[in-house]
């Protein structure tokens, strides 16, 4: 074995002891990050003003320090956002560092509550006002403030570059792999051997790519604001919710014409826009690779057509019929939403020169939620009232080092009990090495030549590491802030114990705030988010009821399942909190009713679909669908009463009525067939073909909005232990 094999073993061991998901990613962060904080501490060395350095040092690492939570897909949006929130900080550091110490006790909690809020914001403006105000500055205020946010902009520019060691994700890669993610959907939607949790699962892993990359277009705005990207997104929505009613109506005719697949060729279809959309992922990736449209609907519209062009013997043969127009029109759906797409994608992914825009970013995340019942605020009121505390700390007691306890504060109070615990445990015993470290360094080698190489080598270790667990960043970055703050204005060896004093006392604050505030805020409010849910669901199905009527356009339908969505993922972030609340756990029907909304929603999809095509009778559509509404707003009643749920027959009744229409119709058809064989165009055929591809979305609609309502109001019945009665969760209708 030769010596770089051996070498490279050992790397490799290295790296998976420290559980660095990325080494070359660890690496790039970490050499990167270190050249922000190094670099201008050398400078300053070389070019003899050791001060001014220090300064450019410390701008740059409040900024780089924003890049930590994932490093492969830092923007320059969000480390500009850093930086005005450094330079926000630093001149309200400025000002207030003459004696006005009430002032800084009240503008300090503010800014700090104000960084949660806002989360571009982040903790930057507080930490930076505290390293300020705190400390003598080592330059004149005008050039301390320049200094400052020359650190920050060099972070901005060094970070997002795309070294050789490093990954970036641009939005094309997001988009291509969102598109792939598209592919592998729509390659599933015809097989058969594949089981309802399987598919879910292929479901929500676009889901979410369609998530990322919509986030990732929102981000792409605060450079520029891409249409075509935008087209792109837009097409990947459509062709999600076609993939999803089209899975529907294949499965249907599978259950009743085992052989459909042999006679029409399902897999071929969706073999085709599959191999679409891997093209356009290729495309996006790779402009030079090209991009192939969709082909072979054509021959599968033949297929169909060979089928219809006899007269059926029965009703039975007449729906089988109907189902696959309504593929068709699907498919045709799909290939146009990738058609669309082709051409901004390819413009999207060729290498051109676009210079930023300027302008004003609006983006969901900056809102301004001024209530108890959101988590984001409760969180900014527990870190702006430890702020507080700890600043009324430093203005009586007046200890050494006083910032360090308010930072403390800051950067240990997390939104829940566990997460502050784990935090306080870690920043404690990081310190506590850090500090003593760096006391050492002083005792031995005060100079400021050794003190920079040891500051240069704690941030290499600290970037590098930041990657593979909290307790190596907090450690080494402890180290490498103290000597570099000690580098500005030398201090003594002995406040190394002090700050260690100050870290334990921040972390006692930190955990009061957060044991006393609100300690099991999202497991009070679970009910009500289980019920908001329901009911954003029963609005949705209503919603779908007064399309199906002709009172509302289709995207009105749209909106409110999207709505429908949100208050889903909000129970979902719910039960992430309480799973770090104290002694509690969240009852487990939560999280089999959060699966079944998923379902709950995609029959709302596959009817919007089918309903988005011309307008004809509906029927008893819009009372099945009310009826369902209905159910679910009686479940959401329950819940929030604590109270059993008992489900009526009200939906069936009408699931019963739809089936009566769909016999109507097919004998009304079929009277037409005899009369005029040739005839298409007759609006009882289009009611047939609408009402048929609906149906077998309706009765799922019925079980699953069944299920959903008997484990949520299980979930937050008094006698919910004892309850035997709930249905399985299965994957038949």
């Amino acid at each position: 074995m030769s010596g770089l094999t051996v070498l490279k073993h050992w790397a490799g061991r290295a790296a998976r002891a420290l559980k660095v998901e990325d080494p070359r990613l660890a690496l790039g962060f970490g050499v990167t990050g270190c050249a922000c904080v190094a670099v201008p501490l050398i400078l300053g060395l070389v070019t003899g003003h050791p001060e001014d350095g220090a300064v450019i040092s410390t701008g740059a690492w409040l900024v780089a320090v924003r890049a930590v939570r994932n490093p492969g897909s830092v923007r320059v949006a969000r480390l500009l956002g850093a930086t005005f929130a450094l330079a926000l900080g630093t001149l309200l550091g400025i000002l207030l560092v003459a004696g006005h110490d009430w002032l800084l006790v009240l503008v300090t909690p503010a800014l700090a509550a104000l960084g949660i809020v806002v989360p571009m914001m982040g903790p930057t403006a507080a930490l930076a006002l505290l390293l300020t105000a705190a400390n003598p500055l080592p330059v004149e205020p005008i050039p301390h403030l320049g200094l400052m946010l020359l650190g920050g902009l060099l972070s901005t520019v060094v970070l997002p570059l795309p070294w050789p060691w490093r990954r970036t994700r641009p939005l094309t890669i997001t988009l291509s792999e969102t598109a792939a993610s598209m592919a592998e959907l729509v390659d599933a939607v015809a097989d058969r051997s594949l089981d309802r949790d399987a598919w879910d699962e292929r479901r929500r892993t676009a889901t979410a790519a369609l998530e990322k990359a919509r986030r990732s277009c929102a981000r792409h705005r605060w450079q520029r604001r891409s249409p075509q990207a935008e087209a792109v997104v837009a097409a990947f929505r459509r062709v999600l919710y076609e993939a999803v009613t089209l899975r529907g109506l294949c499965m249907t005719v599978y259950r009743q014409v085992p052989d459909a697949d042999e006679r029409v060729g399902f897999s071929a279809l969706t073999t085709t826009l599959c191999r679409s959309l891997r093209s356009m992922s290729a495309a996006l990736a790779r402009p030079e690779s090209g991009m192939e449209l969709p082909a072979g609907i054509d021959e599968f519209k033949e297929r169909a057509d060979a089928l219809r062009g006899t007269r059926p013997k029965g009703e039975r043969e007449l729906l089988h019929l109907v189902m696959l127009r309504q593929i068709e029109h699907c498919a045709e759906r799909l290939a146009s939403a990738v058609e669309k797409a082709a051409g901004p994608a390819l413009e999207l992914s060729s290498p051109r020169l676009v210079l930023p825009q300027l302008g004003t970013p609006v983006t969901p995340e900056v809102r301004y939620r001024l209530a108890l019942d959101d988590p984001g605020f409760r969180h900014a009121l527990r870190v702006g009232l430890g702020t507080l505390i700890a600043m009324l700390i430093v203005v009586f007691a007046r200890p050494a080092y006083p910032q360090w306890l308010a930072i403390t504060v800051l950067v240990t109070i997390q939104p829940t009990y566990g997460e502050t615990l784990a935090r306080a445990g870690g920043r404690t015993l990081g310190t506590a090495i850090g500090g003593f470290a760096a006391a050492m360094v002083l005792l031995v080698a005060p100079h400021r030549w050794p003190l920079a190489i040891l500051i240069t080598i704690a941030a290499l270790l600290a970037f590098g590491l930041a990657s593979a667990r909290f307790a190596y960043w907090i450690t080494f970055l402890n180290m490498f802030v103290l000597l570099l703050i000690d580098f500005q204005v030398p201090q003594k060896p002995g406040l190394a114990g002090a700050r260690v004093g100050l870290t334990l006392l921040g972390g006692v604050i930190a955990l009061a705030c957060t044991r006393l505030l609100w300690p099991r805020g999202e497991t009070v409010r679970l009910a009500d988010r289980v019920a908001r849910m329901l009911r954003t669901h029963a609005t949705a199905s209503r919603t779908l009821a007064e399309v199906s009527r002709g009172e509302l356009p289709e995207v009105k339908a749209e909106e409110s399942i999207r709505k429908a969505s949100k208050a889903a993922t909000a129970v979902s972030k719910a039960l992430d909190y309480i799973a770090h609340e104290p002694g509690v756990t969240a009852p487990e029907e939560v999280a089999e009713a959060m699966s079944l909304t998923q379902r709950v929603r995609d029959d709302l999809i596959a009817v919007t679909s089918v309903l988005r095509e011309e307008r004809v009778e509906a029927g008893p559509v819009p009372d099945v669908l009310d009826a369902v509404a209905d159910r679910l707003e009686d479940a959401a009643d329950a819940v929030e009463a604590g109270e059993p749920y008992e489900s009526g027959g009200e939906v069936e009744g009408k699931l019963a009525d739809l089936s009566g229409w769909l016999g109507t119709l097919a004998e009304r058809r079929l009277d037409e067939l005899d009369v005029a064989p040739a005839d298409r165009a007759t609006k009882v055929r289009r009611a047939l073909l609408q009402a048929a591809a609906v149906d077998h979305a309706m009765r799922s609609l019925n079980s699953e909005s069944a299920r959903l309502c008997a484990y949520a109001t299980a979930a937050f019945t008094a006698d919910r232990a004892d309850r035997t009665d709930l249905p399985v969760v299965s994957d038949e209708v």
